[in-house]
């Protein structure tokens, strides 16, 4: 196998990775110092540092003794700092960082500090070089493990992916003939693939303005099935998908492998399956304007106007509104369920998986003053628990997804989808094996591709 596709997550790397970072962890604290080199800085003798004596090829006494837990508890004490600052001043997220990413930090950042630490006490390049190895060792063992706690990337090539297969530029696609549904008819019972369709879809990039909105969106994604490739094309539907915070609509691609989900569904249904859009809804890595239209930007205006006229300008899909969907993860989940409530002919079928309750900067005052300017009836009509314990959505059909082992999400999710059948909703409720992580995210919109495409009407309607 290419050692770009060996696992992060699971078999032999990471059981290896973890125990040789530990122990070039353990080199950088207790290793042996070069000859002649038993101080750490002028004034600061080892054992018979000052006479030079046995000090030779030994460790430091001060050093073990003063200088590594002095820089333990130093990293340690800066780590507290910032995430208390990004917890409680910064606040890009809504929620606390994991203990596993401060404490994997704190393990990073001590291992730099001891890195740079024992450069002066090694006399040789090869043994400065040895070091930075270990430093380089520990800071990648203590990412793998943040890693491994969202599931993010699965091998070297999904890390790699942006810069070894950047997706091709879409501009526009041609029209051609089109086989069209008819009204109360499976798009899969009216299709017949012409010869030569291909096996696979394709995905690409596209550039989604804000005309209306005036959001600054990244640039988004689009899979188009292999059904879409040829002539005639049937009319299909179209799948938008959102993705978390902090992320980018890549996310979709690479670690959701958005294009194998859908090429595996494909292929037992005549090459049919939704066009998968994935516009931006965040404008930056750390933003998070909450998928409405407030203070922190149109956003909701940018998904129910600006992508849904880019769409049909540029491709050759169902009109909004008839055989459209929304769904995404984490905060692209709660953003699917603001839209259902929020536009439900736009978007009636949703799929919210590890959403939030209700959108949030981490608390609901902190939201509305930021958001609204104090406003709470503003924030109100906005707020899907509210909106679903006033209005009913007889049409609306979606599904809540969540992890059997998260505990802050899950919860959430299980009082929004009692809210959901409240309001009427046809909904139900899933709950799969995992966290707040990829293995819940991508499972969680594959175990429902079935349920979307009758929805969407490829194939017959399941209610």
């Amino acid at each position: 196998m290419n050692p770009l596709d060996w696992s992060l997550i699971s078999g032999p790397l990471p059981v290896i990775l973890l125990p040789s970072a530990l122990l070039a962890l353990a080199w950088l604290a207790a290793g042996r110092n070069a000859p002649g080199r038993g101080r750490l800085w002028r004034g600061l003798p080892g054992r018979g540092g000052a006479r030079g004596g046995s000090a030779g090829g030994a460790v430091s006494a001060r050093w073990l003794v003063v200088c590594v837990p002095l820089i333990v508890v130093a990293a340690g004490a800066v780590t507290a700092l910032l995430t208390w600052l990004i917890n409680n001043v910064w606040r890009p997220f809504p929620d606390l960082l994991p203990f596993t990413v401060v404490f994997w930090s704190w393990v990073a950042l001590a291992g730099v500090v001891l890195t740079f630490a024992r450069q002066p006490l090694l006399r040789t390049w090869p043994r400065r070089a040895a070091a930075i190895g270990a430093g380089v060792l520990v800071l990648a063992a203590a990412a793998n493990q943040v890693n491994g706690y969202f599931g993010s990337y699965p091998s070297l090539r999904v890390v790699l992916a942006p810069w070894l297969a950047p997706a091709p530029v879409l501009i526009r696609t041609a029209n051609v003939a089109e086989v069209v549904p008819k009204p109360g008819r499976a798009l899969a019972g009216m299709w017949q693939p012409p010869p030569g369709m291909p096996k696979t879809g394709a995905v690409y990039q596209v550039k989604i303005p804000g005309v209306r909105s005036g959001f600054a969106a990244r640039p988004g994604y689009v899979y188009l099935p292999p059904a879409y490739l040829v002539t005639p094309r049937p009319q299909l539907p179209v799948l938008v998908l959102l993705a978390g915070q902090p992320g980018d609509p890549r996310q979709w691609v690479d670690s959701g492998r958005i294009q194998a989900m859908m090429d595996a569904y494909a292929l037992h249904h005549k090459g049919l399956a939704p066009v998968v859009i994935i516009p931006d809804d965040l404008g930056s890595e750390f933003a998070d304007p909450l998928c409405m239209n407030s203070r922190l930007g149109d956003v909701q205006t940018y998904l129910t106007v600006d992508v849904p006229d880019w769409v049909t300008t540029h491709l050759q899909v169902r009109s909004p509104g008839h055989g459209w969907a929304v769904g995404g993860f984490s905060a692209g989940g709660t953003c699917a369920i603001q839209l259902a409530t929020q536009v439900p002919r736009l978007y009636p079928v949703f799929l919210d998986i590890s959403g939030q309750f209700e959108p949030t900067l981490g608390s609901r005052r902190l939201t509305i003053s930021k958001a609204f300017g104090g406003d709470g009836a503003a924030y109100a009509r906005v707020d899907p628990p509210i909106v679903l314990a006033h209005t009913r959505f007889p049409h609306d059909a979606g599904v809540f997804v969540a992890g059997a082992a998260d505990s802050v999400y899950t919860p959430q999710q299980r009082a929004l989808y009692r809210a959901a059948r409240h309001a009427g909703m046809h909904v139900t409720f899933m709950d799969l094996p995992g966290g707040h992580n990829w293995r819940v995210w991508g499972d969680g919109l594959e175990r429902n591709l079935a349920w979307l495409a009758a929805e969407l009407g490829i194939t017959g309607r399941a209610r």
